[in-house]
């Protein structure tokens, strides 16, 4: 209330208990006043200025008094001093109470704000739906979403307002579970929203239940995320990589048919051509091939790249023999060892570049072994060979992206950085070593671990691991 009409009214409750004291006392002439009335000014002073309602307090005892002393001194008893004295007795505990109660306000209030605050300054959109579901609170980010002010959401129905009506029916049957306490209700969601202008956004929601002293819900604190911008991002981004992949599937086709053409002319013509010839038709046939290996890297990096992927039971002895038989002019030993794996149809891959890269960069009576040793959890699998081995300073960084080694038949990199990434992808760990230890010309080893069938982990072993940063 205008502080100009509280004072308007306690000067017509003052007038009228001056009027009321001289009528009976001066008109009636009684003794008494009817001093019920004048509790009326000073609670209501009390009320509203505090400490400030013992002065009416005090002026109004002082009127009973002075006008029993002027009109009935003969009737003035203790009685009346006790009136008198009980005036201001109210008007002080009235003025105290409502002076605490003021400050209990006060907090609340400066408590409410700090919160609102919080509440509006948060990047998020934040609404508190009761269980009626009508709006309770909303934040500032959320009417600026929405496009109405504050106080014309509060009160609304939430999914009459700002649900979209495709989605609305489904909204109000997650809010029913909601209420009926389903865990799972609460578990974070994608549903949309639309703005006073009918603008649409995808909102991720988080709720949370707000419930009194009972435990009984009261309501909802909502908090949701506008994460249309980012939704619009993944589809373009999902229709560019499926551009991309498109592309590349066409240029792997086409090149791969190429390469498979020219292979058989190199063919033809070393059988033609004389011994110079051929020399050269040899180079151009190692020049298709190194052709042929870039785009089945190409491929293989962009199979370990997607997501979507299952381990499966492998037969690792059956993988080895596989790409054993695919080097038949080479002197590869191996005893078998028949196990089951956790892996995928990529493990080859490790196969095909890690003896591929033995036979390459080994004199031509390379020897190549591949053993393998089974522990409690996991399977342990070298492939080691005599060839020039790897130079310590070259065994921490030789699985890197791109890492070349010094010989003048050091490929392009790939081959052991595409190993490492399917070892880790298993669940392994990787690494090199020297074929006889302490001595890295006497050959190299390529240890590398494999998840038994139905063990949660691999067990680490021994030697330089390579982590998944170079």
């Amino acid at each position: 209330m205008h502080e100009r009409y509280r004072i308007l009214i306690m000067a017509v409750l003052l007038a009228v208990s001056v009027f009321l004291t001289y009528y009976f006392h001066a008109i009636l002439t009684l003794g008494t006043v009817f001093s019920h009335f004048f509790y009326i000014p000073i609670i209501l002073s009390a009320l509203w200025w505090e400490k400030k309602s013992v002065l009416v307090a005090l002026s109004l005892a002082g009127l009973v008094v002075v006008s029993s002393l002027l009109f009935r001194p003969e009737d003035l008893t203790l009685n009346d001093y006790f009136r008198a004295l009980m005036f201001i007795v109210i008007a002080f505990v009235v003025a105290t109470l409502s002076d605490q109660l003021k400050g209990q306000q006060r907090i609340i209030q400066r408590e409410k704000d700090r919160i609102q605050t919080i509440l509006d300054t948060a990047g998020v959109l934040l609404v508190i739906i009761n269980t009626d579901q009508t709006i309770g609170l909303v934040n500032r980010r959320g009417s600026e979403l929405l496009g109405y002010p504050e106080a014309e959401l509060i009160g609304k129905n939430w999914f009459d307002t700002v649900v979209p009506e495709r989605h609305r029916e489904e909204a109000r049957q997650a809010f029913t579970r909601i209420m009926a306490g389903d865990a799972a209700a609460f578990d974070q969601k994608e549903m949309p929203i639309v703005s006073r202008e009918g603008a649409e956004y995808t909102v991720l929601w988080q709720d949370s239940a707000l419930r009194d002293e009972t435990g009984a819900i009261t309501g909802f604190l909502c908090s949701g995320k506008d994460i249309t911008d980012r939704i619009r991002v993944e589809e373009a981004l999902r229709v560019a990589n499926e551009d991309a992949n498109l592309y590349l599937d066409i240029m792997v086709h086409d090149i791969n048919n190429a390469n498979a053409v020219a292979l058989g002319y190199t063919d033809l013509l070393v059988e033609i051509l004389n011994d110079g010839e051929r020399e050269m038709v040899r180079k151009l046939r190692t020049g298709i091939q190194r052709s042929i290996e870039i785009i089945q890297n190409v491929s293989t990096i962009r199979r370990l790249r997607s997501q979507d992927y299952t381990l499966q039971t492998v037969d690792l002895d059956e993988i080895i023999r596989a790409e054993i038989s695919h080097h038949p002019d080479a002197d590869i030993v191996y005893d078998g060892t028949p196990v089951l794996v956790a892996a995928d149809d990529l493990l080859p891959e490790v196969f095909t570049n890690l003896i591929g890269n033995s036979l390459k960069f080994g004199a031509p009576d390379v020897r190549v072994s591949v053993k393998v040793a089974e522990n409690a959890e996991d399977v342990e699998v070298t492939v080691e060979d005599t060839g020039p081995g790897v130079p310590d300073a070259m065994k921490s960084r030789i699985f890197c992206r791109f890492a070349r080694g010094k010989a003048k038949k050091s490929g392009k990199g790939l081959g052991l950085f595409i190993a490492r990434m399917l070892v880790e992808r298993y669940g392994g760990t990787i690494r090199a070593d020297d074929r006889v230890t302490g001595r890295p010309e006497a050959g190299a080893a390529f240890r590398f671990t494999l998840r038994k069938v139905g063990q949660p982990a691999a067990r680490l072993t021994a030697g330089r691991p390579i982590t998944s940063r170079c």
